[in-house]
């Protein structure tokens, strides 16, 4: 499942620190105290959504389409 790269959307928090965030996989987000931190707790969060979306039988999305998603995000000034 590693070979999933969907797009990440990282930014920082008003507290302090960065969360980072994989906007097609809903809910898929981390913190972290720096940059670093945040996206290596991201790459577990991401492990374990897809491991439990595969054990529930969810289709995974495809990549294409969250890069569509996050370049819309990005354009809308959602993100």
């Amino acid at each position: 499942m590693d070979h999933l790269n969907y797009p990440i959307v990282i930014y920082p928090c008003n507290e302090g620190g960065f969360v980072a965030e994989v906007p097609a996989l809903k809910g898929c987000l981390a913190q972290g105290e720096t940059l670093t931190e945040a996206l290596e707790e991201l790459a577990l969060v991401k492990q374990l959504w897809l491991e439990t979306a595969q054990r529930h039988g969810k289709n995974l999305p495809n990549v294409d389409s969250a890069i569509e998603r996050v370049k819309a995000l990005s354009h809308s000034g959602l993100t």
